[in-house]
Parts: C-alpha cells; structure tokens; sequence
C-alpha cells in the first residue's frame, strides 16, 4: 500500500507531467499544422510543375509527356489527354470555373484523394493535371504520430524527472527521519538493560531496612549500571550526529606509529596487557581526533575478551595499516561480517555497544574501511586502512 508521502511524490510527478503536456501540446499541434501545410503545398507545387514541363512541351513542339494532364475546351465539353494517364477524373467538370487567364485548385475522391489544378491557357482552353495525394496523406499521418510521441514523450521524460528530483529532495528529510527513528530505537534497547538493574537494586534495597554493606552493594550495581547507560547514550549522540552527515573531519597530518603508542599508554583495563609495537613512522592525513577515538574504541572492544592486546601499523601499497590483535576468543563465526554494525556482538560474553561501528563510520569518513577476522594462532584481529601519505 502506497504512503503518504509516496502519493504526495506521484502527485507531484503526475503534475509535472500534465504541466508539460499543456506547454508542449499548443507547440506540438502547431508543429503539425506546418507540416501538414508544407506537405500540401509540395503536392500543389508538383501539380503546377507538370503543367508548366506541358507547356513548355507544347511551345517547343515536343519534350516528354509528364502524363495524367488533360487539354480541355470546357465550352464544348471536349477534352483529350496529353501522353499517359493513369486515372479518369471529370475533366469538364473540374476545368468549367476556371476563369479567364485564371487558375483553380481542388480536391476531390475518387479511388483515393487527389488534388486538381486546372490553368486557363488561352483561346478557351484550360490544362488539367491530378495528383494523387496517398503520400502527403501518409506524411501528415506520420507528422501527427511524431509530434504526439514527442509531447507524450517529454511529459512522461517531465514526470520522470519530477519524480527523481522530489525523491532526491525527500533524501535528507527522510535520512534524518531515518536517524531519529533509529535513536529512539536504539536508545530503547541500550538503556533498557541499565535501567531495569537501577529499578531491580532500587526496588531491593528499600523493600525493607539493610546493613550498611547491603545498601552499599546496591549503590555500586546502580553506579555501574548509570555508568554503562551514560556511556551508551554518549554513543548513541556520537552515532546518530554522524549519521546524519554532521561530523566533518579536521584533517592534518598525523602519525599513526605514535597514536598508536598514546592509546596503548592511555587504555588501563585490569589484568590485561596492551602494547604498541614500536616500527616506522606511519603518517595519514587524517583527524587526529576521530582516529584516536577509532583506535580507542577497537582496543577497548579487544580488551573486554582478552588478556593481551597488540596494536601495530606499518604502510601497505597506498594504505596505512593499523591491526590491533587480542588473544582472546575470536569472533563468533556467525557473527565475524557484522562486527561493524550496530549491536552485534562480536561473541557470546562481549557488550551490545556502538564503538565497532562508530569506528568504521569515522574510518569510512577518511576514505579508508575496516576488516576484522580471526587468526589461526587463536584470538581476533582488526584492521583499520587509511590513504598512505608520505611523511617527506
């Protein structure tokens, strides 16, 4: 069933159409009238040729007959053919207004349409040609059919666009529609699981008079579960601004080799070990601040399943690499192509969060992308590839 909107854009393309069909028809039709003029008019012109090649003929004394021309006396009723004629038409009849020194044109049937033009010639005489008029018939014919498939043709071509344009014009509106929807959504089910453990240790500690340690029990899992719902909501504001195209990248060259040594240093998860490994300068022209969050995003999502992560770049053809490997599980394998989208886990134990798929949106924004796998010798790797620039 079609929606509004939908209807709304048809409507709109149906107008354009009509719009244009109103403009082009007036021009289209008169398009026709010329051609239906200029097609009776190079029959006349035949007609009046044959007349003057018979007259020319009569005054030299010879010459080929142009056939199917008649000289007529129409006072006498007496009529005979000049060379070969391939009709019978009423000579008398069609010569008899001619006036004197006069010319007469008209158009009769008789097996078909033709045109009769009949030329006074002196000494009650008068010449009578026909032409037979199948083919300016056809012309006509085919001038109404082109002018027509063209003023439909460029109607529907109006409505077409109409319908494109009206479609690229509902593009942002419905993208944002789009992105709101989704948050409202994605907001409901990430804050869902915190909230209910707020309420559930809420609920616990008042139903009747506890300890202090009891009390302070149900603090903390309140504490941790505001903390997860605040972050998710940081993540959820973070998703949806780039979604809907607001996040602009402020590019300037930046070494990846020491990014990833500042993240490895910043990034303190109990009981694992993460590391840089220390090689070449590695420079991109990039964000420093959207790659950080990349690079931060990945190795905290490494470090919740794993007791060493290792991140390490280096230059691949027109890429820079960036792999940040764990020892952990690995990915689910039903789940390993859609680690990067929204509340996918990457195995049974991990968080439903956005950081994997915040961090291929902002990779993706630089013109790079994102891989993730996992290695033969056990555990995950993510590779980031952003465009190579040279640090000479």
């Amino acid at each position: 069933m079609m929606s509004r909107v939908d209807t709304r854009r048809l409507l709109g393309a149906v107008g354009a159409a009509l719009m244009t069909l109103v403009f082009v028809g007036p021009l289209a039709y008169r398009a026709h009238t010329n051609d239906r003029d200029n097609s009776k008019q190079e029959t006349y012109v035949e007609a009046r040729g044959r007349i003057e090649d018979t007259l020319v003929n009569m005054r030299i004394g010879g010459g080929n007959p142009v056939g199917n021309v008649w000289l007529a006396v129409p006072e006498d009723g007496y009529f005979e053919p000049i060379g070969e004629t391939w009709t019978s038409p009423q000579v008398v009849t069609l010569t008899e207004p001619v006036q004197n020194g006069g010319e007469l044109i008209r158009e009769y049937e008789f097996d078909g349409k033709w045109l009769a033009v009949s030329q006074w010639i002196g000494d009650r005489t008068v010449l009578l040609t026909v032409i037979g008029r199948d083919s300016e018939a056809t012309e006509i014919s085919q001038s109404r059919t082109r002018w027509l498939a063209v003023s439909l043709g460029l109607s529907l071509l109006a409505g077409a666009l109409a319908w494109l344009a009206i479609g690229r014009m509902r593009r942002p509106i419905q993208k944002a529609h789009d992105v709101n929807r989704d948050f409202i959504a994605d907001a409901a089910h990430e804050l869902r699981t915190p909230l209910s453990i707020i309420q559930a240790s809420a609920g616990h500690a008042l139903a009747r008079e506890r300890g202090p340690e009891e009390y302070r029990e149900s603090l903390e899992e309140i504490l941790t579960a505001t903390e997860r719902a605040g972050a998710s909501v940081g993540e959820l504001l973070e998703f949806a601004r780039m979604e809907a195209g607001q996040a602009t990248p402020r590019i300037a060259p930046l070494r990846l080799d020491l990014l990833a040594e500042e993240v490895a240093s910043a990034v303190r998860v109990e009981d694992v070990t993460i590391e840089a490994q220390v090689g070449e300068a590695v420079v991109v022209e990039a964000d420093y601040n959207l790659i950080r969050q990349v690079v931060d995003n990945i190795v905290r999502n490494a470090a919740a399943r794993a007791d060493r992560v290792l991140i390490v770049t280096a230059r691949e053809d027109d890429f820079a690499r960036i792999d940040i490997a764990d020892d952990g599980p690995g990915f689910d394998p039903g789940v390993i192509d859609h680690v990067f989208e929204r509340f996918k886990r990457g195995d049974r134990s991990g968080s439903a969060g956005l950081g994997m798929a915040i961090a291929r949106t902002m990779v993706e924004l630089h013109g790079g992308h994102c891989v993730a796998k996992n290695r033969e010798s056990g555990g995950a790797l993510v590779t980031v590839r952003l465009p190579y620039q040279s640090s000479s």
